[in-house]
């Protein structure tokens, strides 16, 4: 994942992880006469730690994207324990 990812970025291709891995994998399956056409269906953000620690970067995040990060996060941690989710829905 890593040196594919690095050799998109040379490209000047900037990629998430699957991405990367799908367009090695066309291009190691593609004969010399063939061309190929890989989809990435997430943005680079969706992985920015490991994107910007791969290539060196720091991926900007997209705008609306950016506005729900500055959000505060509203999840709760709960154990495995139906009692207990069902006292944090109905309390």
């Amino acid at each position: 994942t890593r040196d594919a990812l690095q050799r998109l970025h040379q490209l000047d291709y900037l990629c998430e992880p699957h991405g990367a891995i799908a367009w090695d994998l066309l291009n190691e399956q593609l004969a010399e006469d063939e061309v190929g056409v890989f989809l990435c269906t997430a943005h680079p953000a969706k992985f920015k730690e490991s994107v910007d620690e791969i290539l060196d970067l720091d991926v900007p995040l997209p705008g609306p994207l950016a506005k729900h990060a500055a959000l505060p996060l509203l999840s709760h941690n709960l154990p495995a324990d139906f009692g207990r989710l069902k006292a944090f829905l109905l309390g």
